[in-house]
């Protein structure tokens, strides 16, 4: 069986340990890549599709980050979006509870759901099942 790939985009390096243990407790067939900037992360997007690789199903992606946030993140994939065959899973996940944010974030059709962190393991396993029904 294949592995479920997920994207994880954050800049807090404690964050992104966690959630990789929480996805590997709940199952091996996980693959996790990592980035901890929106630029690194559509790289590997870009990557992805040059290469013909499978591309990630769930993408879990902060706002606030170096260099390329998460709103522009959203920006340039909006631009490479035409070249992916698959359907991808976008949950912005995020400490901000403010109501600017998730207002911006409606605005954002690519968007699956808006997440404030923490994201407990149950939390996970509900995005997994919304993506990977298949797998489980």
């Amino acid at each position: 069986m294949e592995k479920a790939k997920i994207l994880l985009i954050d800049d807090d390096d404690i964050y992104i340990y966690l959630t990789k243990r929480m996805l590997k407790g709940i199952s091996e067939n996980i693959d996790v890549e990592s980035y901890m900037d929106g630029e690194q992360a559509l790289e590997y997007i870009e990557s992805c599709i040059e290469q013909g690789l499978d591309f990630p199903r769930v993408i879990l992606l902060d706002i606030n980050m170096p260099f390329l946030d998460g709103w522009g993140f959203l920006e340039e994939f909006r631009k490479l979006k035409p070249k992916i065959k698959q359907e991808v899973h976008f949950y912005l996940v995020t400490s901000s509870q403010s109501q600017r944010d998730k207002t911006r974030a409606e605005k954002y059709e690519e968007l699956t759901e808006y997440v404030v962190k923490p994201v407990a393991e149950d939390r996970l396993i509900q995005i997994l099942d919304a993506a990977y029904e298949d797998y489980w």
